[in-house]
């Protein structure tokens, strides 16, 4: 039994996945899907360091601020993330920040990892 693929902090969610569309000038970009898909995945609290905690305070006098969680799937999980994808979880709509952090040291203990924020 690995916990990268199962284990009881795993939490239901839902991917909005990474997908490419045409503008109204016909550039292709990227956004998020309008679809749903179910997933389970671990969310864990991410540090911050003091330099983005200050930033964030002084953002607008603290009426403004963020929240940064580290999020992984089981290796099973079959589609790929996007920078572009979003992840609803607990109710609430959190963005993935940039692409993902990939640990491949060993074949074992290959995975990836997200970083999400809401703002």
């Amino acid at each position: 039994m690995s916990l990268l693929d199962r284990g009881p902090c795993y939490e239901p969610c839902e991917v909005y996945l990474e997908e490419l569309v045409e503008d109204i000038d016909g550039n292709p970009r990227t956004r998020a899907s309008s679809t749903p898909t179910p997933a389970k995945a671990r969310f864990q609290i991410q540090w911050q360091s003091g330099t983005s905690s200050r930033r964030q305070e002084q953002d607008n006098e603290g009426f403004e601020s963020e929240k940064i969680y580290m999020v992984r799937f089981p290796r099973s999980f079959p589609h790929p993330i996007g920078a572009q994808s979003k992840i609803k979880w607990r109710g609430e709509m959190w963005s993935v920040f940039g692409d993902a952090n990939r640990y491949n040291s060993s074949p074992r203990t290959a995975h990836d990892v997200y970083t999400i924020k809401r703002y």
